[in-house]
C-alpha cells in the first residue's frame, strides 16, 4: 500500500463557506465613493476588507482540501491519527507565539513518522535524498542549530526586560518538518529561519523579518541620483566610481552581514568539495522576493526554467526599445541633455516619459515645443520653464560652440526664433503660464547677450544674426512687436505678474531698445507703454506704505537708451520727464527711499537729462529748478556725498548744459539756457572745487572735471570778454601748477602707463581679430584714452586762440613725447584692420571710439606745437582720418580743408616737387574742396552725435549711437562717410562719373567753373602728395594698394564712357591731357614690376595682403554692378578710342593674372583677340607685384589656351602678352614644364608647327622657365642650355619623324 508523499504538491482547496461578498460602500460627505489608490493590489484590498469585517487579521493556517485525483489513494493509505483539537494552537495562541503552530506541526510529523514501518521510512528517506541531495541532513542540522541559537538569544533578551521565558526547546531528534524547513533555509542563507516560509500569506505581514544585503565595510553611500527602479529600492549600493559625482559616506557597516557572508562562503566551499553546482543555490538569495524566478525556485525547484506549466507567473515580456536611427537629443526637466545611451535606461518615476515615444526618457525639442502649447496650464508652464533653461544653456553655445549644449551648435538662430515665438504666444496668459513665458523671452532676449547689458553707444543689430547665421532675418527682428509691445504695456498697467516678472519685461524692453533705433522708435510709439513704465516703476506714491513697491532705477536706464536712439524718441520723453524732478528735489539724505536707492535714482535721472542735452533738449530745467540744482551742487561737493557715480553724472550734466549755452540758437527750442546764467550760477567754481579730496585713483572723476572745465573755457572764448581771457587766467592759476607737479600730473602719467600696458596686451597675441577675450583689455585702453583726450581738450581750451597755429608757450605741461608715441602706436596698431574680420566681436568698433577721439584731439594738439613740420602734420592727418568713426565728420571736414589749404605752390616748391603752373592758375586745391567736404558729409537722417560735444553737433545730431559694424564695412557702398578707405581721395572722380545725380554739382557756388581735366589734375596731385608724405614719414600702412590705384586710374579713362563726341571734334579726352597722364604714370610707378626685384620671384604668393580689384570696386559700384561688367565696358572703350594708348593698355592687364577668374582672360584673349596685338607693354612696365602670378598655375581652360595659340600664330604679339602666351603653350606641350597629357601635348605641338611661323616655333621650342627661384624674362628665357633639349627632341620624335626633323636644328644647335 502506497504511502502519500510527505512533501506534496500545492493542492486546490474548496471554500469552507460561502464566498464573501464585497462590503457595501459607505457614503462619504461629498456623496462620492472614497478614493482607492491604484497602487494597492486587489488582493491587498480584499484582505483589508476582510480584516474590517472580522475586526482582526487572519492568522490561521488555511485548511488544504485534497483534490479528487488523490482521494482514493488517501483513503487506501494507513490512517494516521490526528492530534486532538485541544493540542492545536488556537488563533489567539498563534498570535501570541508565532512558533506555536510550527511546534505543533513538528509533534504531528513525529507521530506520523513513528506510525510508519521501516520500509515506509526508507522509501521517504530515499525520496528526500533524491530530491535534495545526500547532504540535506547536514544542511537541516545547521539550520536547526541556527534556529535554536536564535530562540535562545530571544529568550535571554526577553528575560532581561522582564518578559516570560520562552517554552523549552523541541527534542533534538531530527524531524521531517524541520528538515523541509531547513532546505528552504539554504536557498535563502541570509534570511533567519521562519515557520511562515512555506505559507501562502503575503510577505507584507506584520512579523516579516527584514533582510539585508551582504556588504563589506565602506560599501554604504548616499547617491544624489534616484534609485534604478521605482519598484526596486536597493538597501545598499555598490561603491561609487569617479563618474558618480559627489557622494557622502555614512561610515563602515558594523552589522552581521559579514557573518552571513562567511556562512555562505562555507556552504559554497562545502558544496564545491562534493562536486555540486552552487549556482542555483546561491541565485535564490540574489533574487528579489516576489519575482517570477524567485517563486519558481522557491516553490517549484524541480520545474525547468522554461516549463510551460509555470509560464502563468511570468511577467509580460518588456519590448526592447529599438535604437533610434539618428539619436535625437533629449532633455530632462532641468533643461540638461540626457546622453543617448542613458535615455532608454532611466526609470519612469522621474517624469521623463510623458511623451509620445515612451521607451526613451527625456523630451525632444519637438516634444517640448508641442507640450508648451498644452491646454493643461501646469504642463504648459512646466514645458515653458524647460525651454527657458535650455535657452539659458544655448546662449552660451552661441558664444562658444564647446559650451552650453555643444550638440546644438549651429542651430542657435532657428531654435532661438522658435523659442521666442513660443514665449510670445503664451505671454498673454495669466498666472504661472504667463510668468514662465516671460522668463523664456527674457532668456532668449536679455540673457542671450548678457555681456552687452551696459553698452549704450551702438546699435546691436549685428548680434541678432550672430557669426554663424545663414538667415537674412535675425531672431529679434522676427518678433511681432505690434502684438508683443501692447501686451507688455497692458502687463505694466494691470500688474498681475510678480515683481520679478515685471522687471524681466522691463529688461526685455531695454534690450530691444539696444537692438536698433527703429525698434526703439516702435517702443516709444506703442500706446501707453512709456506712460505705464513711468507709472509702474518710477512714480511710487509718497509717503510710502508698507506694501508699496520701491522705484526701479533700471527704468531710468531704459529711458536713457531710448533717448540716445534718436532725437525724435528723446523729444517724446520730455513731457513725462517732468515727474522725475521728485528724485532731484529730495536729496538722498532726505529722501523717503533708502539712501543707496535714492542716490542711484538721482544719478540715473541726471544721466537722462544729459542725454536730452546732447540734442539741445530740456535744458530749461536748469532754470526752472535752479534752486534745487544749486542745492544738489552743494550736496555733491560736501563730504556727505560718497557716490562716485553721482558725482560723475553731475559733472556730465553740467558739461552738457554748458555746451548748450555756447550758442543759445542751437538748442531746441532756442534760448533754453543762456551763457549769462551759466556764469551767474558759478558752475566753473563748482567744477574746480570738485577737484578737492580726489586722488590718483579717481581717474573717471578727473576726466569729467577736465571735460567740463574745457567746455566752460571754450564757451568763454565765444561769449566772454576779450575771448574769455579772464576765465582762462583764473582756471590756469589753479591748473598749471597741478599739471606740472601735482595730482593731475600723476593722473596723466598713470593714464599713459595704463594705456601702454593695455596696448601691449592687445599686441602680444598677434591676432588678426578682436575676440571676446580682448574686450576687457580694449575697455581698459578706452578708459585711459578718454582721460588723455580730456587732458588734451583742456590744454587746447586754455590756448588763447582757437585757430590751428603754433603757440608761443604751452598753457601747462603735458608729456608730449610720451603722448605722441602712444598715439603713433594706436594709429598703426593692426587691430584696426582686424576690426572688420568675421571673427571680431560685433560691437568692437564702439569700444574703439575713445581711441579715435584721442587721435583727433592729438592731431589738433600737434598743429599748435612749435616746430611741427607741415608735411609731418599732413602725414599724421592722412593716417588719423582713416581711424575716425561716424560722429567725427565735422573734425574730418576741417582736417581735409586744412590739408587742401596747406598744399600750395610754395609748399611743394620748398620740398623740391615740380608741379606745372597750369594747376595753380585755375585755383589749385580749391577746385576740389567742395568735393572733399561732401565726401565727408554724413547723411542728415543718419548723423551721429560727436563724442566731443559742440553747438553744431547738438543741433544736427539725429542719434547718439554708432551704427552696427555691418553698416561700416570698408569694401561696400555705404550710407556713412566714415571710416574712410585709403582711396577716399578719388572721391572727386566719383562725382564726375555721376555728375548727373551728384549733389555736389547741384550746390556748387556760381564762381566755380573748372573743367573735368582740371578736377582730375587737382585730384591726382592731392593723391600724389598724400602718397609721398606717408611714404616719407614711414606710414606705409596708409598707402593705397596696387588695386586701389589701378581702379582709381581706370575711373579717369571711364570718364569718356558714354560721352557724345562734340560736332567739332576738337575736345581732347581727359586721359590724353599731358598733366593727367604724367600724374597717373607717377602714381602707378611704385606698383610696376620694375619697382621691386620681388616681382620676379616665383612661386607667386599664395596669400595676398591686399584686396582684389573686384573687391575694391564694390566701394564705388556697389553690390548690384559686378566688376566684370565694368571691365567689359573698359575693354570696349579701349577698343574704340584708345589707339593703343600705352597707359590704357597697362590697365587692361591686372585682371588677366591667374588669381582672377578665367572669365576675364576669356573676354580679352578670346572675344577681343584682335586687341591683343595693340598691347605692347614690356614685362617691366606691367602693374603687378609678381610676374609669376600671370604664369602659374598653368592655364587649364581649353578655350583660353586656344586663344593663346591663335594670338601667337595669327597675330604679332609683342612684349609681356607674348611672354604669357608662349609660356602657357609651352607648359602644355613639354613634359619638363609640366604638360598634363602626351596626346594633347602632341596635338598642340603639331598645331604650333603647322600654323606658326619660324619665330613662334622657335620661341615655343626653346622656351624655358624656372618654377622656383627667379623668373627669366626674354630673351634669357629662350637662350638656356641643358639636358632638357634632348628630352624635348625625344618627345618630338614620338610625335613623328617629320616633327623631329623640323625641330632637330633648334634643339641640337648651340
Amino acid at each position: 500500500m502506497s504511502q502519500p508523499s510527505l512533501v506534496g504538491s500545492i493542492l486546490e482547496r474548496k471554500p469552507a463557506g460561502k464566498p464573501s461578498t464585497p462590503p457595501s460602500q459607505t457614503t462619504t460627505k461629498t456623496g462620492f465613493p472614497a478614493v482607492q489608490h491604484r497602487s494597492q493590489s486587489a488582493f491587498a484590498r480584499a484582505r483589508q476588507n476582510a480584516q474590517k469585517a472580522t475586526g482582526q487579521r487572519l492568522r490561521d493556517v488555511p485548511v488544504v482540501q485534497p483534490s479528487s485525483s488523490l482521494k482514493n489513494e488517501i483513503l487506501q493509505s494507513k490512517p494516521v491519527p490526528l492530534p486532538p483539537a485541544s493540542i492545536l494552537p488556537s488563533p489567539a495562541a498563534s498570535q501570541r507565539d508565532p512558533d506555536a503552530w510550527r511546534n505543533s506541526m513538528e509533534e504531528e510529523n513525529l507521530r506520523r513518522v513513528e506510525a510508519m514501518t521501516e520500509e515506509e521510512r526508507e522509501q521517504e528517506r530515499a525520496e528526500i535524498l533524491e530530491k535534495f541531495g545526500p547532504h540535506v541532513a547536514e544542511v537541516l542540522r545547521k539550520a536547526r542549530e541556527a534556529r535554536e541559537a536564535k530562540q535562545k538569544a530571544d529568550g535571554e533578551g526577553s528575560q532581561e526586560v522582564g518578559a516570560q521565558p520562552s517554552p523549552p526547546s523541541s527534542p533534538s531528534r531530527p524531524r521531517i518538518g524541520e528538515r523541509t524547513r531547513s532546505f528552504n533555509s539554504i536557498m535563502r542563507p541570509s534570511s533567519p529561519p521562519s515557520s511562515s516560509a512555506s505559507s501562502s500569506r503575503p510577505p507584507s505581514r506584520a512579523d516579516r523579518k527584514i533582510r539585508f544585503a551582504d556588504i563589506t565595510p565602506g560599501d554604504i553611500h548616499v547617491y544624489e541620483s534616484a534609485p534604478p527602479s521605482p519598484r526596486r529600492k536597493a538597501l545598499a549600493l555598490p561603491s561609487p566610481s569617479d563618474s558618480d559625482g559627489p557622494t557622502i559616506s555614512l561610515g563602515e557597516w558594523k552589522g552581521s552581514s559579514q557573518k552571513s557572508l562567511r556562512r555562505r562562503e562555507e556552504t559554497t566551499e562545502a558544496a564545491q568539495d562534493e562536486g555540486r553546482d552552487v549556482k542555483t543555490e546561491v541565485k535564490v538569495a540574489d533574487l528579489e522576493e516576489g519575482t517570477p524566478e524567485y517563486i519558481r525556485q522557491r516553490f517549484f525547484p524541480s520545474a525547468p526554467a522554461h516549463d510551460p506549466s509555470v509560464q502563468w507567473m511570468q511577467a509580460a515580456p518588456e519590448e526592447e526599445p529599438e535604437p533610434e536611427a539618428e539619436p535625437t537629443i533629449r532633455f530632462d526637466l532641468s533643461g540638461s541633455p540626457i546622453p543617448a545611451d542613458l535615455s532608454s535606461k532611466l526609470p519612469t518615476h522621474l517624469g521623463l516619459h510623458h511623451h509620445a515615444e515612451g521607451s526613451h526618457a527625456g523630451y525632444t525639442l519637438d516634444d517640448i515645443f508641442l507640450l508648451s502649447r498644452s491646454t493643461v496650464p501646469a504642463q504648459r508652464a512646466s514645458m515653458l520653464s524647460v525651454l527657458a533653461k535650455i535657452a539659458h544653456k544655448l546662449a552660451r553655445t552661441s558664444a562658444d560652440s564647446k559650451k552650453g549644449i555643444p550638440e546644438l551648435a549651429g542651430q542657435e538662430l532657428p531654435l532661438r526664433k522658435r523659442m521666442l515665438a513660443t514665449g510670445v504666444e503664451a505671454m498673454s496668459e495669466r498666472a504661472s503660464v504667463g510668468a514662465r513665458a516671460v522668463e523664456l523671452l527674457w532668456e532668449c532676449i536679455v540673457w542671450w547677450d548678457d555681456v552687452i547689458r551696459d553698452l549704450d553707444g551702438v546699435e546691436l543689430r549685428d548680434l541678432d544674426l550672430g557669426t554663424t547665421a545663414t538667415s537674412s532675418e535675425g531672431a529679434l527682428a522676427s518678433l511681432p512687436l505690434d502684438y508683443m509691445l501692447p501686451q507688455i504695456a497692458n502687463a505694466f498697467a494691470v500688474g498681475d505678474f510678480p515683481p520679478e516678472t515685471l522687471v524681466q519685461l522691463l529688461e526685455i524692453l531695454h534690450r530691444l531698445a539696444q537692438h536698433s533705433n527703429a525698434m526703439a522708435t516702435t517702443i516709444v510709439s506703442t500706446k501707453g507703454l512709456i506712460a505705464n513704465t513711468f507709472q509702474r516703476f518710477l512714480l511710487t506714491p509718497i509717503p510710502l506704505a508698507d506694501d508699496t513697491p520701491l522705484p526701479t532705477p533700471f527704468a531710468l536706464t531704459f529711458l536713457r537708451i531710448v533717448a540716445l536712439s534718436s532725437r525724435e524718441n528723446a523729444s517724446a520723453l520730455l513731457d513725462p520727464a517732468d515727474s522725475l524732478l521728485r528724485f532731484v528735489i529730495s536729496l538722498p539724505t532726505a529722501s523717503p527711499f533708502p539712501v543707496g536707492l535714492a542716490t542711484t535714482l538721482l544719478s540715473e535721472t541726471l544721466r537722462l537729462y544729459a542725454a536730452f542735452a546732447s540734442y539741445g533738449l530740456y535744458a530749461h530745467i536748469a532754470t526752472t529748478a535752479q534752486e534745487h540744482f544749486l542745492q544738489l551742487n552743494r550736496y555733491v561737493l560736501s563730504p556727505q556725498c560718497l557716490s562716485v557715480n553721482l558725482r560723475s553724472a553731475w559733472l556730465e550734466l553740467i558739461e552738457a548744459w554748458i555746451v548748450c549755452a555756447h550758442d543759445p540758437h542751437r538748442t531746441t527750442p532756442t534760448h533754453e539756457i543762456l551763457w549769462s546764467q551759466v556764469v551767474g550760477w558759478g558752475w566753473i567754481d563748482d567744477i574746480l572745487a570738485a577737484r578737492e579730496r580726489l586722488t590718483v585713483q579717481d581717474e573717471e572723476l578727473w576726466r569729467r572735471i577736465w571735460e567740463a572745465s574745457a567746455a566752460f573755457l571754450e564757451g568763454a572764448r565765444i561769449n566772454g570778454l576779450r575771448g574769455g581771457e579772464e576765465e582762462r587766467a583764473s582756471a590756469l592759476a589753479i591748473l598749471k601748477e597741478s599739471f606740472s607737479s601735482g595730482v593731475e600730473q600723476r593722473v596723466v602719467a598713470v593714464a599713459l602707463e595704463g594705456a601702454r600696458t593695455a596696448l601691449g596686451k592687445l599686441s602680444s597675441g598677434l591676432r588678426q581679430a578682436i575676440l571676446a577675450s580682448d574686450v576687457p583689455v580694449l575697455q581698459e585702453l578706452g578708459r585711459h584714452a578718454n582721460t588723455l583726450a580730456a587732458a588734451t581738450r583742456l590744454f587746447l581750451a586754455c590756448a588763447p586762440r582757437a585757430t590751428p597755429e603754433s603757440l608761443p608757450e604751452p598753457p601747462f605741461i603735458l608729456p608730449f613725447a610720451e603722448l605722441s608715441s602712444l598715439c603713433a602706436a594706436i594709429t598703426n596698431h593692426p587691430f584696426w584692420t582686424g576690426l572688420y574680420t568675421p571673427e571680431s566681436t560685433l560691437y568692437a568698433h564702439a569700444l574703439c571710439r575713445p581711441l579715435s577721439s584721442l587721435l583727433s584731439r592729438y592731431l589738433r594738439l600737434v598743429r599748435t606745437m612749435p616746430n611741427t613740420a607741415l608735411d609731418l602734420w599732413m602725414a599724421q592727418a592722412f593716417a588719423i582720418l582713416c581711424r575716425l568713426f561716424p560722429g567725427d565728420e565735422d573734425f574730418a571736414q576741417r582736417t581735409a580743408i586744412g590739408i587742401a589749404e596747406t598744399i600750395t605752390q610754395d609748399f611743394l616748391r620748398l620740398r623740391g616737387w615740380n608741379v606745372p603752373e597750369a594747376v595753380w592758375d585755375r585755383g589749385g586745391m580749391a577746385i576740389i574742396t567742395p568735393f572733399l567736404k561732401y565726401a565727408l558729409r554724413p547723411t542728415p537722417e543718419l548723423r551721429v552725435g560727436s563724442v566731443w560735444k559742440t553747438p553744431q553737433s547738438i543741433s544736427i545730431a539725429a542719434t547718439q549711437r554708432l551704427p552696427p559694424l555691418s553698416a561700416l564695412t570698408p569694401n561696400e557702398r555705404r550710407d556713412h562717410a566714415l571710416p574712410l578707405a585709403k582711396d577716399w581721395l578719388f572721391s572727386p572722380l566719383d562725382h564726375l562719373l555721376r555728375s548727373g545725380e551728384s549733389e555736389v554739382f547741384k550746390n556748387l557756388p556760381e564762381s566755380w567753373d573748372a573743367s573735368e581735366a582740371e578736377v582730375v589734375r587737382a585730384t591726382l596731385l592731392l593723391i600724389r602728395v598724400s602718397q609721398e608724405v606717408l611714404q616719407y614719414h614711414q606710414l606705409s600702412g596708409f598707402l593705397m594698394s596696387r588695386e586701389e590705384a589701378v581702379f582709381g586710374c581706370m575711373k579717369v579713362f571711364m570718364l569718356e564712357h558714354g560721352q557724345q563726341e562734340p560736332s567739332g571734334g576738337s575736345q581732347e579726352e581727359v586721359f590724353r591731357d599731358t598733366i593727367v597722364e604724367r600724374f597717373m604714370t607717377d602714381l602707378l610707378a611704385p606698383f610696376s614690376a620694375s619697382a621691386s626685384q620681388k616681382s620676379l620671384r616665383t612661386p607667386p604668393p599664395s596669400i595676398h595682403t591686399s584686396d582684389s580689384i573686384d573687391v575694391v570696386a564694390k566701394r564705388f559700384l556697389g553690390s548690384a554692378v559686378p566688376f566684370y561688367q565694368w571691365y567689359t565696358d573698359f575693354v570696349g572703350l579701349y577698343d574704340s578710342i584708345s589707339f593703343a594708348h600705352p597707359l590704357f593698355a597697362r590697365l587692361l592687364l591686372p585682371p588677366l593674372s591667374m588669381r582672377y577668374p578665367v572669365d576675364y582672360r576669356k573676354y580679352l584673349w578670346a572675344d577681343f583677340n584682335h586687341v591683343m596685338r595693340t598691347i605692347r607693354v614690356p614685362p617691366e612696365a606691367v602693374i603687378t607685384g609678381s610676374i609669376a602670378e600671370y604664369l602659374w598655375p598653368v592655364e587649364v581652360d581649353a578655350e583660353v589656351v586656344g586663344a593663346y595659340l591663335r594670338a601667337l600664330v595669327k597675330g604679332s604679339l609683342d612684349g609681356f602678352v607674348r611672354l604669357v602666351a608662349v609660356h602657357h603653350i609651352s607648359c602644355k606641350i613639354w613634359p619638363d614644364l609640366g604638360s598634363d597629357g602626351e596626346e594633347k601635348a602632341q596635338k598642340l605641338l603639331r598645331a604650333v608647327i603647322d600654323q606658326g611661323g619660324h619665330d613662334v616655333v622657335r620661341d615655343v621650342v626653346l622656351y624655358r622657365q624656372n618654377r622656383v627661384g627667379t623668373i627669366m624674362l626674354p630673351p634669357a628665357c629662350f637662350k638656356q642650355q641643358g639636358e632638357w633639349k634632348a628630352s624635348r627632341l625625344e618627345f618630338a620624335g614620338r610625335c613623328g619623324a617629320e616633327v623631329r626633323e623640323r625641330l632637330k636644328g633648334l634643339l641640337e644647335g648651340q
